[in-house]
């Protein structure tokens, strides 16, 4: 860079000059330099250089800066609709918003850039026409949308309209002259979804009602994807902090009919709407729990339809059916129901119930046991109780999965932190002896077939090598080069170096919940927490009472508990294997 630059004291002339330089330096500096000196002189320059200027970014920034000075005119505004140049388009699509109130000539030269060839200009096309409220208008958004309905910045570019648009936009896509509904696709699920939980947001009974209505109708072949993607949309935004419930409840017994849909995504999604409003009394209700108690209890039903049914159950009283849940959590039945029993089961209150599932722990699988471990850790007795299983040896800390671990050493209640820490927490330089004990596996031949099968059993909860594996933590596929040796500290003192994108987040509701996980994907309404076997948990941002980056990595500490040292060699070396 040259020396002694004094581009303030430059002539506006010269100002104007670099806002064509190709060092975005120049030209932004050149561009608040203008700004500043609100220099009149500067507008035949800058106008000059919008209608003859060779380079695209000086006929942007001269557009930018004139209308900083406050003196861009319309009919610039409208010539730079037709330049030449896409991303000069895009900008002047955004400079012509402060003007569709008193430019109809404006409104009518956006509306004819429908069939531009440039993706960015379409998506600022979209996203600005939702000013527009005309019928004109909303045909040309209408035709955007459909002809780049796979295309998710479109979808958002939609919605980012008055939500007043998301009840057409539901009424335009079931409508059989579309035919958006009539085959599945990841862009078509995706709108259906999106567009009601926009409309689950608003909270009207009405507009919920129509689409409950919608997928009633719709029992077909065929329909039931996106009738379930619907449905999700609206549970994704109809509770939480500042719902209204009762825009679900005035709906419960289309729900109650909706939870006896043949397709299983649309049941479990009415599901999580019931959940919302809670389960009033009446004749439609006790008709679905009695059905539901027969599906529960037969072994020849399919398990995801009896899970759902006892999660039915539940939501009517599960205290009145804790007899059929403990029946429910053994062995010989189907991993899904036995979760579903004891979410149920946990639901009831008394130190009783935790015994039952402390007795059961040891027959149980990782996802059974994850939900005995949440229902054991809500309540600070039933907590005690752990811990006390824990010391005695009943049960394993290993066990334990990242965030119950985590409420047990965050827990409010002073005696249940300090006997967790005591016995979840390594002492200083534990770590660093299993490290030391475990070198030998850097001098032992691993086979990699059998370190296959120790990263399915024990890492692909979080994460994926070679396609198969959730992901929550960092792809192994990528660490294939890194020395065994810093492999071993990564997998025995995970909380040493996290990788960015990685860490553990703790998030405090107002409804009083904690919850814990990696943090994904984000909306301007919602965050996304990823854990272990690919779940999420989608939390609307105004639920957010507190949220902090927790001190520990989302990988367990203790993986020693569950490979020994012959097992590790072997997974050193399915990790550096291509």
């Amino acid at each position: 860079m040259p020396k002694d630059i004094r581009l303030g004291q430059s002539p506006d002339a010269e100002l104007v000059h670099q806002l064509s330089n190709t060092n975005i330096w120049w030209r932004r500096t050149a561009q608040r330099l203008l700004v500043d000196r609100q220099s009149h002189p500067a507008l035949g320059l800058l106008t000059r250089l919008v209608n003859e200027g060779r380079s695209p970014l000086g006929r942007l920034h001269a557009l930018w800066t004139l209308e900083g000075l406050g003196r861009l005119d319309t009919a610039l505004v409208l010539k730079a609709l037709d330049d030449p140049e896409p991303g000069v388009r895009e900008n002047a699509i955004r400079l012509a918003e402060p003007r569709l109130s008193s430019s109809p000539a404006v409104i009518e030269k956006l509306l004819n850039m429908v069939t531009d060839s440039n993706p960015k200009v379409r998506f600022q096309l979209l996203c600005t026409l939702g000013f527009v409220d005309s019928a004109s208008s909303r045909a040309v958004q209408g035709k955007l949308l459909l002809e780049n309905i796979e295309d998710v910045w479109m979808q958002v570019a939609a919605l980012s309209a008055s939500s007043d648009r998301a009840p057409q936009w539901f009424e335009m896509a079931v409508s059989p002259k579309l035919k958006l509904s009539a085959g599945e696709s990841p862009g078509r699920r995706s709108f259906f979804r999106q567009v009601c939980s926009v409309i689950g947001s608003r909270q009207k009974s009405g507009e919920i009602q129509r689409v409950l209505k919608a997928v009633e109708r719709n029992r077909q072949s065929g329909s039931e994807w996106w009738c379930a993607a619907s449905l999700e949309g609206l549970a994704s935004r109809a509770g939480g902090k500042g719902g209204n419930p009762a825009a679900l409840k005035a709906s419960q017994d289309l729900l109650l009919k909706l939870f006896e849909h043949p397709a299983a995504g649309v049941r479990h999604a009415s599901l999580q709407l019931l959940k919302e409003a809670g389960l009033a009394t009446g004749a439609a209700a006790e008709r679905a729990l009695r059905r539901a108690s027969a599906t529960a209890s037969d072994s020849d039903a399919d398990p995801l339809a009896r899970a759902d049914a006892i999660d039915l159950l539940s939501l009517a009283g599960p205290g009145e059916r804790a007899a059929l849940f403990k029946e429910l959590i053994d062995p010989q039945q189907p991993e899904r129901v036995q979760a579903a029993a004891v979410r149920g089961l946990g639901q009831v209150k008394g130190d009783e119930v935790a015994r039952f599932l402390l007795s059961k722990w040891r027959t149980m699988t990782p996802a059974v046991r994850s939900e005995a471990g949440y229902a054991l850790e809500s309540d600070p007795s039933r907590a005690l109780l752990v811990l006390n299983a824990i010391k005695n040896e009943e049960v394993q800390a290993w066990t334990l999965d990242f965030s119950q671990k985590r409420a047990l050493l965050m827990n409010e209640d002073p005696e249940i932190r300090n006997r967790a820490h005591a016995l979840l927490e390594d002492q200083p330089g534990e770590r660093e002896k299993v490290v030391k004990r475990y070198q030998a596996a850097l001098d032992s031949n691993g086979d990699a077939a059998r370190g296959e099968q120790i990263f399915k059993r024990v890492c692909s909860k979080c994460h994926k090598k070679n396609g198969v594996g959730a992901e929550v933590g960092p792809d192994l596929g990528t660490v294939q080069n890194r020395p065994a040796a810093l492999l071993l500290e990564d997998i025995l003192m995970p909380s040493k170096s996290i990788a960015q994108k990685y860490e553990a987040y703790v998030v405090e509701t107002f409804r009083g919940g904690i919850n814990e996980g990696v943090l994904g994907s984000q909306t301007p309404t919602t965050i996304t927490l990823r854990k272990e076997e690919g779940k999420e948990m989608i939390i609307p941002r105004k639920e957010i009472k507190r949220m902090y980056v927790a001190n520990l990595s989302a990988m367990p500490a203790d993986v020693e508990k569950q490979v020994d040292t012959q097992q590790m060699a072997d997974l050193l070396k399915f990790l550096t294997t291509r």
